[in-house]
């Protein structure tokens, strides 16, 4: 699950602890901090200490408006005006504001707007090209290289001093140690799962017990030691119930 930072901005503090309420109770936002005072919160804008997927703005505040602090920090976050005055509605939308919630308002409301940000944020990555993650390896032919595009790696087999990577395309052998295959591939979100072996969970078809599934018909028993990760990394992607049985 995706979390999403959020940010309050407001002079009142009755308005703070409500949406604080809201975003502790909603599982898939993070409150990463608030302010009473809209310079202060300028200021750490201005000096990156904050990133912000969204910020929850007031208007009328002293020393600056809503509206021009949306001016100054609008580039670096996605904002939702809170307000208990409904005429500033169109420039707040001409500030490219999420959504404008007056107040007061209810959780339901929160989540409408919240679900808002979600659609513009899945809108924006479908039409962002994306970046193809690769690398080189070498192989038999000296002088030769090949093209290994990560995200279709399948996973990785330990052969002695040498690994074979099988990918959606192919099999490749190269000399590389599966240590150093994993450890380069981690980020990734690759995992080990048995002393001779790595995979990219993208490619799991399914888990049962400790034998692990894959896309390509093969299946790998995990290692003992080697369990306690790979659930930790299904765990990131697992979908269940919260209702207690």
């Amino acid at each position: 699950m995706r979390m999403t930072s959020c940010y309050i901005i407001d002079d009142e503090e009755a308005s703070i602890s409500l949406l604080s309420k809201f975003i502790t109770k909603t599982p898939d936002l993070n409150l990463v901090g608030s302010s009473l005072n809209p310079l202060e919160a300028l200021q750490k804008f201005q000096n990156s200490s904050i990133q912000v997927d969204i910020t929850f703005l007031d208007i009328n505040m002293p020393e600056i408006s809503g509206l021009e602090l949306a001016n100054l920090i609008g580039k670096s976050t996605h904002i939702i005006f809170t307000t208990a005055h409904t005429q500033y509605g169109l420039e707040a939308f001409d500030r490219d504001a999420i959504d404008y919630i007056a107040k007061p308002f209810s959780y339901e409301r929160f989540l409408k707007a919240v679900s808002r940000y979600h659609k513009h944020w899945h809108n924006a990555q479908q039409q962002s090209p994306k970046k193809e993650h690769f690398f080189f390896i070498k192989n038999d032919t000296k002088g030769k290289l090949t093209r290994i595009v990560i995200d279709e790696i399948i996973r990785i087999e330990s052969m002695a001093n040498y690994i074979m990577i099988h990918t959606t395309s192919g099999k490749h052998i190269t000399y590389l140690t599966l240590t150093e295959a994993e450890d380069y591939l981690a980020p990734y979100g690759f995992v080990r799962i048995h002393k001779s072996s790595v995979v990219n969970p993208k490619h799991i078809k399914g888990v049962d017990g400790n034998q692990v599934k894959l896309i390509d018909g093969s299946t790998i028993i995990a290692g003992v030691s080697y369990r306690k990760l790979l659930t930790e990394e299904i765990a990131k992607n697992l979908l269940v119930s919260k209702r207690r049985n």
